[in-house]
């Protein structure tokens, strides 16, 4: 991989490195959430590992832009020193939209886009979406979970379909559920899984909003663009916070029947958020990145 071609993978991970308006939140919340962007802004031009991880919880999950799992506020920490030491280039962000959602008042999910500026405009390529879901515990928000993807667009487009009727279960039927209506090529039953106002980042970084925004999308992916194939799980790592959130990042690949190898790149890596009310689990939010290993 060329360094231009790192360079550009490697910014459009930023997490928005200027401050959102966050118009949705009260003063104090506002407030707390600017301090965390300008933390992670001086950070990320600091090439300071510790202080952009200090933005997380102990124990919180960040996939980067190449779909690199790191795991609790020390592996963010050493893994962003890494890619700050040898990869990332100097660069100037741009925080070009942000949609902010409450999914409880305690638990906040942030969609961005930002891209690279070399001037004043936004640099050909380097736009990317990622999704942060911060938390609020003892009165302090940090962020629990992100992930990043670059834009790759696709045309705009919807299929109309009948309102999804939700599903609710557990952590694996949930997952069992979107994987069959993969295989199925059933949108609605895709988006079943998700809340009302539950927030999806695909593979191309699409942003998807709301549960009937995300069965129409989907449904126009699987009649267009998505080839029958199923979905094979490769690995997950399941984390609680409290007895009803959960942040699950899976790893997967897809399969092309009859064969049951993973067909090649197409390995990636998903963030899901669950919050489980009246005893079920939901999806608030998720977002996927292809994996591309860097050494």
């Amino acid at each position: 991989m060329t360094g231009r071609k790192i360079a550009a993978l490697v910014g459009t991970m930023v997490i928005a490195l200027g401050i959102g308006s966050s118009a949705n939140a009260s003063g104090d919340d506002k407030a707390e959430f600017a301090r965390i962007l300008k933390q992670q802004y001086d950070a990320w031009y600091e090439e300071n590992g510790a202080k952009f991880a200090a933005t997380f919880h102990k124990d919180a999950d960040m996939v980067t832009f190449n779909g690199e799992h790191l795991s609790t506020r020390k592996g963010i920490a050493e893994g962003m020193q890494y890619y700050f030491d040898n990869h990332i280039p100097t660069s100037q962000l741009k925080l070009v939209d942000e949609h902010l959602r409450y999914a409880r008042r305690d638990l906040v999910v942030i969609v961005r886009t930002t891209c690279i500026v070399e001037t004043t405009d936004c640099r050909d390529g380097s736009l990317s979406r990622n999704t942060n879901v911060l938390s609020k515990r003892d009165g302090k928000w940090l962020q629990e979970s992100f992930q990043n993807t670059r834009v790759d667009p696709l045309p705009p487009g919807v299929v109309p379909v009948a309102e999804p009727k939700a599903y609710t279960g557990s952590i694996e039927q949930i997952r069992q559920r979107q994987e069959d209506s993969w295989y199925e090529e059933d949108g609605a039953k895709f988006a079943s899984t998700f809340s009302k106002d539950a927030d999806v980042v695909t593979f191309n970084a699409d942003h998807l909003r709301t549960r009937d925004g995300i069965a129409e999308r989907m449904q126009f992916y699987f009649d267009n663009f998505i080839n029958k194939t199923r979905l094979k799980k490769l690995g997950e790592h399941v984390r609680f916070v409290g007895r009803d959130l959960a942040v699950v990042v899976r790893t997967g690949c897809q399969l092309v029947p009859p064969s049951t190898e993973c067909r090649p790149d197409s390995i990636s890596r998903n963030t899901n958020v669950l919050v489980k009310r009246d005893g079920k689990w939901t999806q608030e939010s998720f977002q996927n990145t292809r994996y591309v290993p860097i050494p």
